[in-house]
């Protein structure tokens, strides 16, 4: 359950200074929220809209393990994907499922040994074993609508998907059960500064239009595609 909006208001009012103080509401803001309040910080975080409110629930749903990123030869990051995406599908049961995909292999294009090696990799990354290789009819009967003509074959393999919103919502409940403190639909409306030292936010409840200075030791500012319109 969510605390009542008045006692939040008023706990907000009532503390001299936050250790974290966050801006934006959406995965990352709700992250860092959480790992915060976990550290034993007085970690505040305030959204000017609903929780998830932009790019995190107006995402792709995917939770990729970077294959695109092995094209690239970005080897690094791939295994940092797969292994966030594994760590994922373990924590949030009911919220991150695994989504399957389907390659087709033409010829002309990469050959069918490039794709069979670079899911070979992947699935070692992720030490499991997930993908399939298909002859060109058997891909016809999977996907009875591709284009047949140069088709040599292809894949199956998976990467996962998640309800983006209902996950950031799941990781604020998270940050609240450990201390933090959230509330939305409060505008951050400036910066407070002692010389160049950012030292808080001006913000204000978009509710009743009540403004209120709240000191931090540290402001972040995670607002995403608003980012610079609070740096500005």
């Amino acid at each position: 359950m969510w605390p009542k909006r008045n006692t939040v208001w008023h706990k907000i009012e009532t503390t001299p200074e936050w250790d974290v103080l966050v801006v934006g509401g959406g995965i990352t803001g709700a992250g860092i929220l959480r790992e915060a309040a976990r550290a034993g910080l007085r970690a505040l975080l305030i959204e000017q809209k609903d929780f998830a409110w932009g790019t995190s629930s107006r995402s792709s749903k995917m939770v990729h393990g970077g294959l695109r990123y092995l094209a690239q030869g970005q080897i690094g990051v791939t295994y940092q994907s797969v292994k966030e995406r594994q760590n994922l599908l373990q924590a949030g049961e009911g919220l991150i499922k695994p989504l399957g995909f389907l390659m087709p292999a033409y010829k002309g294009g990469s050959s069918k040994w490039a794709y069979k090696a670079a899911l070979s990799i992947y699935d070692l990354m992720a030490m499991r074993w997930d993908h399939r290789e298909y002859s060109a009819d058997e891909m016809s009967m999977l996907a009875p609508r591709i284009k047949r003509e140069g088709l040599e074959g292809g894949f199956a393999f998976e990467d996962a998907q998640t309800d983006d919103a209902r996950l950031v919502l799941r990781v604020m409940q998270e940050a609240l059960a450990d201390g933090g403190t959230a509330l939305n639909y409060v505008r951050a409306e400036t910066l407070l500064k002692d010389g160049d030292r950012v030292t808080g936010l001006r913000v204000c409840d978009a509710e009743t239009g009540a403004q209120l200075d709240i000191k931090a030791r540290v402001v972040i500012n995670a607002a995403g595609a608003w980012v610079d319109h609070l740096r500005g």
